[in-house]
């Protein structure tokens, strides 16, 4: 019976993670470039639109299923239906999701740990989507009985090898024991008819639901019960996260460009993991079934010098990083937002300083041919009145976050030094345009116990199993410093520096502390606007939608403004 095989590293024999009936295997050959592997592209025509492709991909994020299984279960029996039945998942996942991953050359990289995915990530020119920690519960094990984690041959071959993999069958043990607790108690802390539903207009609780509403808005008490039990466990899921390891296995589906694709195959082919190496041949290999003359300098001459360029330098960048910063001890631990560099830093006045700035490139744009250094200094010489003004002007009126500043804003601009879960960097790298590098995954920063896991009663076994996870690193880092990443779980602190400018910086906030977003990372970014209003108020002023409330249950809204778009589809 064919089959999908998944294979760790590139000569492992692999565990067959999912099997077809010889006319589904047929039938997928048509869509896909093999049925064999886990790495694997799709073939874009008549029969597979990029929208409809951009659909299929973006339900990777809240379902287990694999690409394959979803076109054959979900996709197959409607793709006669067209636009009509793909209105249903744009209401779930939202346009912008869809967009990003229409267009373009399609790829799926399915059971990639979560280390490997943020490596495949780092590529900028391209449009990502992954299995969410969030709306997917990650009990499953694979066929043979395992959990979701990657096995790396370094670590297994090595004599922490069944440490390595007893400490990882415990955490997600742990990790799937205990979210029924969590999931109750965010429900008790939670109750039902507590809630504030904001229906359309109005907000209610559940005792003032009655047949008007429900005929005005389509909308019943179970599907407001559906909603309240959706963000509940959400939420749970977000607390939970902490146990997993960055081996957890996930589903990655990415689009972009043939030279996008040599550029990222190159720098996987010359990691020092295993996996990652594994999966830049298997990308290879499948772009190489659509585009093989767009991308057929990988194996040759140029492509393996540039391989060993790479490998080269980063690894003797590494040992002499290493050497230098032997004796330096850490410090600024506990600093979650640091903004290390800022635009008018030097000066008495930033904000003025930003002010002249974005008073000289927007007059420049609309300018008849005065140069940028004598508009600099015209600008100096209006009032802060008069500057404003034209800011403002210029900013517009925003009666939506969508509606973003122009270019000048790109020419104020912030350095932060961020330290903050690791789970929050998987959130925030998704922001690939802003200059942003992490540090390797490590222990050295600690963790911050979730007041939560007290409440539960869970706090014993959470600090048992991150003790495993330090003792563990440790023997590890000296002999396997990149590999020993696999080890550490998503509540451990992490470093990395994020420059981005003004009109990023919109973005970033206004999208970030929306009511649904993780609290982790709401918090993060909130404290960043802060440093920027303290600092720039011009900029500040502007950002009309950053969301500075707390939100215990921060996805009711969006699950309910979700159920009403499905009643009015449905009554299409």
């Amino acid at each position: 019976m064919p089959a999908t095989t998944l294979k760790f590293w590139e000569n492992d024999q692999g565990v067959p993670v999912e099997d077809f009936t010889d006319e589904e295997a047929q039938t997928l050959s048509k869509f896909v470039t093999t049925i064999d592997n886990n790495v694997f592209a799709w073939k874009i025509g008549n029969d597979l639109t990029p929208e409809q492709i951009g659909a299929l991909l973006s339900r990777y994020s809240r379902t287990s299923f694999t690409g394959k299984k979803l076109f054959l279960k979900e996709f197959l029996p409607n793709k006669d239906r067209g636009r009509e039945f793909f209105e249903s998942w744009l209401v779930d996942y939202g346009d912008d999701s869809i967009q990003e991953m229409s267009g373009g050359l399609p790829v799926s990289c399915e059971f990639v740990s979560n280390l490997a995915a943020k490596e495949i990530e780092e590529s900028r020119l391209g449009s990502y989507i992954e299995k969410s920690t969030r709306y997917v519960f990650f009990d499953k094990t694979l066929p043979n009985g395992d959990f979701l984690f990657y096995k790396d041959p370094d670590i297994l071959n090595s004599q922490y090898g069944d440490d390595y993999l007893n400490l990882m069958k415990g955490l997600f043990e742990s990790y799937v024991k205990n979210m029924n607790a969590m999931i109750k108690y965010m429900g008790d802390l939670n109750p039902f008819e507590a809630q504030g539903f904001r229906i359309g207009d109005i907000v209610i609780k559940i005792s003032e639901l009655n047949k008007d509403v429900e005929e005005k808005y389509g909308i019943t008490e179970t599907d407001l019960r559906r909603a309240y039990e959706n963000s509940v466990k959400a939420n749970a899921l977000d607390l939970m996260r902490d146990y997993l390891p960055m081996s957890t296995l996930t589903h990655v589906g990415m689009n972009m460009n043939a030279r996008s694709y040599e550029y990222m195959t190159l720098k996987m082919l010359s990691s020092p993991l295993a996996e990652c190496r594994w999966i830049g041949k298997q990308v290879f290999t499948e772009m190489y079934k659509l585009v093989p003359s767009l991308i057929k300098r990988v194996p040759e001459k140029h492509g393996l010098s540039f391989q060993e360029f790479l490998r080269n330098k980063n690894h003797n960048s590494f040992n002499m990083s290493s050497e230098i910063l032997k004796d330096v001890g850490l410090k600024d631990v506990e600093e979650q937002v640091k903004l290390v560099g800022y635009t008018g830093k030097d000066s008495e006045n930033p904000d003025e300083i930003a002010q002249i700035i974005l008073t000289a490139t927007i007059l420049y744009k609309f300018s008849r041919g005065h140069s940028l250094t004598q508009l600099i200094e015209y600008a100096g010489k209006l009032s802060a009145d008069e500057r404003k003004k034209l800011i403002a002007t210029y900013v517009g009126d925003r009666t939506n976050r969508r509606y973003k500043p122009g270019r000048a804003f790109e020419n104020v601009e912030y350095l932060f030094d961020l330290n903050g879960r690791v789970g929050i960097f998987r959130d925030i790298q998704r922001h690939r345009i802003c200059t942003q590098e992490r540090q390797n995954f490590t222990v050295n920063l600690g963790y911050n116990m979730r007041k939560e896991y007290k409440e539960i009663g869970i706090d014993d076994d959470y600090e048992n199993k991150m003790r495993q996870v330090v003792e563990l690193f440790n023997r590890l880092h000296p002999i396997l410093p990149f590999q020993s990443q696999y080890v550490v779980t998503f509540g451990f602190n992490t470093r990395w520096y994020y420059k981005l400018n003004a009109r990023q910086f919109f973005h970033l906030c206004e999208l970030r502390t929306v009511p649904g977003g993780h609290p982790d990372y709401r918090k993060l970014v909130q404290n960043m606007f802060l440093k920027v209003k303290e600092l720039h108020p011009i900029v500040a002023e502007h950002m009309k939608f950053v969301d500075m409330n707390d939100r215990p249950l921060g996805r009711l809204e969006s699950e309910i403004r979700i159920a009403v778009k499905k009643k009015t589809l449905g009554a299409k």
